[in-house]
């Protein structure tokens, strides 16, 4: 058997080589992927082009006009699958999955097969009307006379394939947008080459004549590249856009793609309905016309809420959070995701609205109360036993006690998202500003608090010194009962930093500290010996040194805290054990380019 060289079988090679390692790897990984058809398919259509360009390759390099024609014979059965495999690809590639069944799979496969039985048979020179051996540039070539069926049921038939693909693709384009261009360029690209280059064929385009060498096979290592380009930079298996539309398309926050020039690029469905005139498309469309104020930073994420007026629904309030996009080191655009979150913010308004009422309310009627307390205790206290004034005693604390949780609810009700203004917040002074108003206690308690280095952070001051107040008024109430010892340090952590607030406390049950972040916990020790309740009260002093944690408070402090904290899009928690004290930890974000006040300090 005869062989010879040349340099047109390297492309069908090269083509057959890469189509095999594409299979391989669609097989090698679905068991990651719930072996989901569509790495089958991939891997079946590779097999099919490897089986084309292989044999195309042997009839090449053969110069037994046997082998070519058996060779010119089999490369069919690679070539004819191509289409109808690559057709299903992309149907499930665009998650069109209903398509992608036995029956549409047998369908597409009639024309193939009949082809096949008759190419192998040849009635009546249907397929094969004659061959003849070519000298072509010093190469011995086998070309053939086709049959009306060859014309019919290959060539036409896979050039309706090629057609319905592109259809699925350009469909797929035009709803995506350019967001999807790349990936659809390549998978166009890998369809159109051949086609294109077995088009000039058949109108004998120089160099593409029917008596020169077949280019058709070659050409497909154009497709392959593609089909590698697109598997290797937009992951074509491993991210579908089955993904995009399961997690855009059907997602209830608008989504919205933007280039360099802030132009919308990509738009899903809630963006359109949301921000669009009666529905009417965004692309092209510039963020400032369709939200106006919004600034986007082309170095860091942007989180922000802020308020528009659409057609559809009126004044809607939006979380909106951008992330830059970029590609080898250079912006190329954002990703916009907007939230509607109406209905929070007018609920957390009604809910400020209702607490600020109620506080009112119920702020005159208990200072009355107090007032006339505090008469009777001046008028008849002296001649009263020792019940009736512990009785009298029990209902002025439980007065104030209601005036505190009040307060608390009311500025519970007040941390939300319409606080955060995060600004450069110095927390040294902050907690100096906080220890100034408690130098009373710390000196009647006999207490002891140390504060090491402290940074700037980014945060609303206001809030900031709240969260201190209440971990300080914590620490201090249930620290040891003849000494409290307090300890106030942080730690760089990231792009955060970690707090930690430590008292010398009998420290709480570990049962109990999952509870202590909860709105109106209290009473929460080693020992059940707390008796809480609003007309219960405390023997002597000694009992309030326990670890009755919030129990002469409104059970609010923590939960205050907590909220404060993930207000930051910090996080909070707690350790302790009996007898070990307590360290509330808790994260704040870092202030770009601040510095910790080196001012460790010790107050007693």
């Amino acid at each position: 058997m005869a062989w010879q060289h040349t340099i047109y079988a390297y492309p069908m090679l090269f083509a057959m080589a890469l189509s095999l390692i594409f299979a391989w790897y669609a097989l090698s990984i679905r068991h990651r992927h719930s072996q989901r058809p569509t790495l089958l398919i991939f891997a079946a259509m590779n097999v099919a082009i490897a089986i084309w360009t292989g044999f195309s390759a042997v009839k090449l390099l053969s110069t037994d006009p046997t082998i070519q024609f058996h060779t010119y014979r089999l490369l069919y059965l690679g070539s004819s699958s191509v289409g109808p495999l690559l057709l299903l690809f992309v149907l499930a590639y665009t998650d069109r999955v209903q398509w992608v069944r036995r029956d549409v799979l047998a369908g597409l496969f009639v024309v193939p097969v009949v082809f096949w039985v008759l190419l192998f048979t040849n009635p009546h020179d249907v397929v094969i009307v004659d061959t003849r051996i070519l000298e072509v540039d010093g190469l011995l070539v086998m070309r053939a006379t086709t049959g009306p069926a060859h014309v019919a049921l290959s060539f036409t038939y896979a050039s309706l394939m090629a057609v319905l693909t592109l259809a699925v693709i350009v469909s797929e384009a035009v709803r995506r947008g350019r967001a999807y261009l790349p990936q659809g360029g390549l998978l166009a690209l890998a369809i159109v080459t051949p086609i294109t280059v077995s088009l000039l064929t058949s109108a004998n385009v120089p160099p593409f004549t029917v008596d020169s060498v077949n280019y058709v096979p070659a050409s497909t290592a154009i497709s392959s590249v593609a089909i590698g380009v697109a598997m290797h930079r937009y992951r074509l298996l491993d991210l579908q856009p089955i993904a995009d539309r399961i997690v855009i398309e059907q997602s209830p926050d608008a989504v919205l793609v933007l280039d360099a020039l802030r132009r919308v690029v990509h738009a899903n469905g809630t963006a359109t309905e949301a921000l669009g005139n009666d529905g009417t498309s965004l692309l092209e469309r510039s963020l400032g016309s369709l939200l106006p104020g919004l600034e986007l930073s082309t170095s860091e994420s942007v989180e922000t809420t802020f308020e528009t007026t659409t057609a559809a629904e009126g004044s809607v309030v939006y979380d909106a959070r951008a992330q830059p996009l970029e590609r080898r080191g250079t912006h190329v655009g954002w990703v916009l995701v907007c939230r509607d979150v109406t209905e929070i913010h007018r609920r957390q308004q009604e809910l400020e609205a209702f607490t600020g009422v109620i506080s009112h309310d119920l702020r005159q009627p208990l200072r009355t109360t107090e007032q006339y307390l505090g008469l009777i205790e001046q008028r008849v206290g002296p001649s009263l036993d020792v019940e009736d004034r512990e009785l009298l005693s029990v209902a002025l604390r439980n007065t104030d006690r209601l005036q505190v949780m009040i307060d608390d609810l009311l500025q519970y009700s007040k941390i939300g998202a319409s606080d955060v203004t995060l600004e450069p917040v110095d927390c040294t002074t902050a907690v100096n500003s906080v220890l100034d108003g408690l130098r009373f206690e710390l000196e009647d308690r006999n207490a002891t608090v140390t504060v090491g280095d402290l940074p700037t952070v980014s945060g609303v001051d206001h809030l900031l010194r709240r969260l201190f107040q209440n971990l300080l008024d914590n620490a201090l109430k249930y620290g040891h009962p003849q000494h409290p010892e307090i300890e106030i340090s942080a730690a760089p952590q990231g792009d955060e930093w970690l707090f930690r607030v430590r008292d010398n406390g009998p420290g709480i049950d570990p049962a109990d500290q999952q509870r202590v972040f909860d709105l109106f916990t209290r009473g929460l020790e080693p020992r059940d010996t707390a008796n809480d309740s609003l007309d219960s009260s405390e023997s002597n002093d000694t009992n309030r040194g326990k670890s009755d944690r919030g129990a002469t408070g409104s059970g609010m402090g923590l939960a205050i805290c907590k909220r404060i904290v993930e207000t930051h899009d910090g996080t909070i928690d707690l350790e302790s054990s009996p007898r070990s004290g307590t360290t509330v930890a808790f994260t704040l974000p870092a202030a770009s380019g601040a510095e910790t006040s080196a001012s460790t300090s010790r107050y007693e």
